[in-house]
């Protein structure tokens, strides 16, 4: 046996504050908490700072420390008002050493937040690493430069700049001829797709949604959803649409102001978002309805009211198709301006957004076309981002079917020539601050200094380009923009928005200046005083090259499966970075790109341009992808490639890691596969074992209230240590992790899944303490739709039938363990575990909804057959989501008439007879006795009891003591608990509490 007699982690103690590290982390996910450097530009799957903290924190110090001050060092002890990620971690001088002697390791530093939050608590050396060169620009800014800055006394000065040269863009921006003519004082601009109607000929704008302002009386705190929205009454802060007028063949746009129409600053009114009617004063408003129905491939012509489309072709996409060929064909001088321009589709902007958030149809319709010649001039410039979007659809560039298969075609005509005059500027200031700080610095020190301002100046760039392109969208809700990766993907909008990047609306260059330079702010303040010496990679992690040392820690959040397709969407900022940190010089009359700041994310070792990451590194990212997987050979994008090259992530991630080291990954997949990849990657073949795992909160609050569901709202982060044993008999280990995790089950703090995911890793530390696992059945089952005679493989088998059978089997005897020793059938532990841990919304009629997630984990885990729950009615599909059978509450007390009301409507569902019963199972039985307890009187309830009992008596008998588990668990408002109080009293088996207590 190897030793692993370490000294174990506060993280791996029961002491560790996971409970109120989720509560700070889900206030910093709400609009308000959120850290500065999140709205310096847009980037995927950011982590809360106070969870980042304290898994840092937690892992470095010993599991002597105490909670107090552990609490106190990052900021969890309501020293500090607000997120406690605004304030630094304390310095409490008996734990400093700890920090200072450690050494951190991210090799998937994304945008930073593990590195930047050890780097707070004086971590004595943290490398962060990505394979991806925007990624790896993202952390030079956020952890490098600030930290370098600081050292050297200059981050003053270095704030100042930044807003300096900022603002000279700007100046510089709006002196400029070209573009002078093209923007008047709207703070920004509403445009549409028109389509040449196939009927009348005529061009009919294609507007996805009418709406311009639907803001709550709150002031704008929610936007409804006209589409899953129904009648809407109360107080309005704003209300207005557009309207369309018809004039000789040609549609214009008004605007109806009700505010304005009422001659009020709020209005009471009833709307119903999804018809567009208005009802307020005693008068009626009709707000129109899209004219594009994507789903059924077809529009509607405002001209001549005809359908277009509607069959396969989905002639409004065809459309846009044509426009972005005939787009390239011009600009390559194969189509005339006149062609260009009848294309079958073409881009308009049809309303004016004005400084007070007021609205005003466009009649300058000139502006798109001045941009189109404009860009004509000088086509052929390698400012011009021309680079191909991958040439196949992956997951999020839905976008792409669109013709839109050119970076460049992302933009409006203005878009794209405004950004190509701020790439120049940006490259500008390069060469203005390296000549100015040369003659005070010298060569080296003022490159280093232009490098760090024109990253800035870049980022500022990059948050501009995903607020205004095409698809951007009005957000009519908050009276805001919605940037292009709001769907975390660049979708196809119909409406979309062109930013002035001269106003003051969020995304335009000036505000994107602001809150660059808050984050920048944040950084220095963070960094203030931190010891850490800081060393930012572009390595790749299941190689890491440019990494031979060895760390204490390794906390990382690596790609989840298919979630993001990080490689191809981070492109839209790659090709604009490449072209501002790099140079551009005239060879034989041609300019071309030469490398400047950062050669080695934009430039091969031989010296050749990056073109775009996805070919480059596609291929090499750790995760799944269909549209790779039918674009490259072998076997990319499979989900084999994400186990292979998650596996050898682990095992390069172990080689440095040190004996007593301990790694921290998160992980927000939850499906047995998942599971399987990630015990074939951190325990098969890195060797590694699970000493704790937990549920921390990592999205938006309104997220994360969608109890029972295990989803991206959560992650879960999984505490790995080296050091396994030789080998041991499944069934012993299963023996024993049942025996010792259950005995955590009523002590245990969370509720729901979180329970469940605690006792799952309660089970994972059992059966990974050993190198090799002897006797595991690997033959096939019904839940993976699999043969009996199938040999499934060893980690599917562990995980199937051991490991998800052992944590319900923990569960159950833990649960149970207040009521005596009770053997369930798997149908009844399928029922327990959905009463204990889905949080339904009790206190009205809604039943338990089990997504297909958690179905799967609970069928498996107590070897239920999925459609066998649905046959025996246990569960039923309704609106195309899995339910649970089960007494819903009808109202915010129980009483006798409503609770009978309830479990009636269960035998209803049921099909279940009170007067003829056939049982099927205890569930059947143990709802059938519940509605007997309420109906009847106690002696003929015993009668009918006795009755069952001779003709079902092992359901009879299973379901009582279901009843008896459930009474002990349920909480006091869940009518069952109520149902199952009058059934225990008629069986004289109600403990001492007695009824009183629930009924008052």
């Amino acid at each position: 046996m190897e030793s692993h007699n370490f000294q174990k982690r506060f993280i791996e103690s029961e002491k560790f504050p996971i409970d109120k590290i989720n509560e700070a982390s889900r206030i910093e996910k709400t609009r308000g908490g959120a850290p500065p450097i999140w709205d310096m530009v847009f980037w995927w799957t950011r982590k809360p700072l106070i969870g980042a903290r304290s898994v840092i924190a937690g892992s470095i110090l010993p599991e002597t420390v105490d909670e107090s001050d552990f609490k106190r060092l990052v900021r969890l002890d309501n020293s500090v008002k607000g997120v406690p990620h605004r304030s630094n971690p304390i310095q409490v001088p008996s734990l400093m050493n700890f920090f200072r002697s450690a050494k951190l390791l991210d090799p998937f530093g994304g945008f930073g937040s593990i590195p930047l939050e050890a780097m707070r608590l004086g971590v004595g050396e943290v490398v962060a690493s990505d394979l991806l060169p925007t990624a790896y620009v993202f952390l030079k800014a956020l952890l490098e430069i600030p930290k370098w800055a600081k050292d050297n006394n200059i981050h003053d000065s270095l704030v100042k700049d930044v807003e300096r040269w900022g603002k000279w863009i700007i100046e510089e921006l709006r002196k400029d001829p070209d573009i002078q003519e093209l923007y008047d004082d709207a703070e920004a601009y509403i445009g549409s797709w028109e389509v040449r109607c196939p009927n009348c000929g005529y061009y009919t704008p294609i507007i996805g949604n009418w709406w311009l302002a639907k803001e709550s009386g709150k002031g704008g705190d929610e936007e409804p959803n006209e589409e899953a929205e129904g009648t809407k009454r109360g107080d309005f802060g704003r209300l207005a649409w557009m309207v369309p007028r018809k004039v000789n063949n040609k549609i214009y746009i008004d605007v109806i102001d009700l505010n304005k129409e009422l001659n009020r600053k709020k209005i009471n009114a009833k709307v119903n978002f999804k018809q567009g009617t208005i009802e307020a004063y005693g008068k009626k408003f009709e707000a129109p309805r899209s004219n594009i129905q994507a789903k059924r491939k077809n529009a509607t012509c405002l001209i001549c009211n005809t359908r277009i489309g509607g069959d396969e072709s989905f002639y409004a996409k065809q459309a846009l198709r044509e426009w972005n060929q005939n787009l390239e064909r011009y600009f390559a001088g194969d189509v005339t301006e006149e062609q260009l321009l009848n294309s079958k589709a073409r881009p308009r902007i049809i309303v004016k957004v004005k400084k007070d958030i007021t609205f005003e149809p466009v009649t300058d319709e000139e502006k798109l076309r001045k941009a189109l010649e404009k860009l004509k001039r000088i086509w052929g410039d390698p400012d011009v981002p021309t680079e191909p979007i991958s040439e196949y659809e992956s997951r999020t560039w839905w976008i792409l079917s669109y013709g839109f298969d050119k970076f460049f075609k992302l933009f409006n005509p203005r878009q794209l020539l405004t950004f190509v005059k701020l790439v120049k500027l940006v490259r500008e200031v390069g060469k203005r601050v390296e000549d100015e700080k040369s003659k005070i610095w010298g060569r080296d020190k003022a490159r280093k200094y232009a490098e760090a301002i024109v990253t800035y100046l870049s980022i500022v760039l990059l948050k501009h380009s995903d607020y205004n392109c095409i698809s951007t969208r009005w957000n009519s809700g908050f009276l805001i923009i919605s940037d292009g990766f709001t769907m975390r993907g660049m979708g196809m909008m119909w409406n979309w928005v062109d930013n002035n990047p001269f106003g003051n609306l969020t995304g335009s260059f000036a505000k994107s200046l602001d809150s660059l330079l808050k984050g920048l702010n944040y950084l220095i303040d963070a960094i203030s005083g931190s010891p850490t010496e800081v060393k930012v990679l572009l390595d790749d992690a299941t190689k890491l090259d440019k990494v031979k040392e060895k760390f204490d820690l390794i906390v990382t959040d690596p790609p989840y499966r298919d979630d993001v397709p990080y490689t191809e969407l981070s492109d839209f900022f790659y090709v604009w970075l490449k072209r501002t940190l790099s140079d551009v010089k005239e060879v034989a009359g041609v300019l071309m790109r030469f490398p400047k700041f950062y050669p080695e994310a934009f430039f091969d070792d031989a010296g050749n341009e990056i073109e775009v990451q996805w070919k480059r590194f596609a291929n090499e990212e750790i995760s799944e992808s269909e549209g790779r997987r039918k674009y490259f050979s072998g076997d990319v994008g499979t989900f084999d490639h994400f186990k292979r090259l998650l596996s050898d992530s682990f095992k390069t991630m172990a080689d440095r890691l040190t004996e007593d080291g301990v790694l921290v990954t998160y992980y927000a997949h939850t499906t047995p596969e998942a599971w399987e990849a990630l015990l074939e990657a951190g325990w098969l073949k890195a060797g590694l074992r699970i000493a704790t795992t937990y549920m921390f909160s990592t999205e938006f609050e309104q997220r994360v209230v969608t109890r029972g569901k295990i989803s991206l709202d959560t992650s879960l982060a999984v505490v790995w240590r080296k050091g396994t044993s030789n080998r041991a008999l499944v069934d012993k280990v299963y023996v024993d992790a049942v025996n010792d995790c259950s005995k955590k089950v009523e002590a245990h703090k969370s509720n729901g899944m979180e329970l469940f995911i605690s006792m799952l890793s309660c089970v994972f530390s059992h059966f990974t303490r050993y190198k090799e696992i002897i006797g595991v059945d690997q033959k096939g089952g019904q839940n993976n739709k699999r043969n009996e005679t199938e040999k499934k493989s060893f980690i599917t088998s562990l995980v199937e039938n051991y490991i998800y059978p052992a944590t319900v089997s923990t569960i159950v005897k833990g649960l149970a363990s207040s009521s005596g020793d009770k053997k369930l059938s798997p149908y009844s532990e399928f029922y327990l575990l959905s009463k204990v841990l889905i949080m339904g919304k009790r206190n009205n009629a809604t039943r338990r909804a089990i997504d297909n997630n958690t179905f799967l984990i609970f069928s498996i885990g107590t070897r239920s057959d999925r459609k066998e729950l649905m046959n025996l009615h246990i569960t039923t599909k309704a609106k195309d989501k899995i339910v649970l059978i089960e007494p819903s509450n009808l109202g915010v007390d129980n009483n006798d008439e409503r609770t009978l009301k309830a479990i009636t409507n269960v035998l209803e569902d049921k099909q279940l007879s009170p007067s003829s019963p056939n049982i099927r199972s205890p569930i059947d039985a143990l709802h059938l006795l519940e509605y007997l307890a309420t109906k009847e009187s106690k002696e003929s309830f015993k009668k009918n009891y006795e009755e069952l009992q001779s003709k079902y008596k092992g359901d009879v008998d299973e379901a009582v003591g279901l009843a008896e588990i459930l009474y002990s668990v349920l909480p006091d408002d869940d009518i069952e608990k109520y149902l199952i109080e009058k059934l225990l009293d008629a069986l004289d088996k109600l403990p001492k509490k007695g009824i009183e207590k629930y009924i008052s």
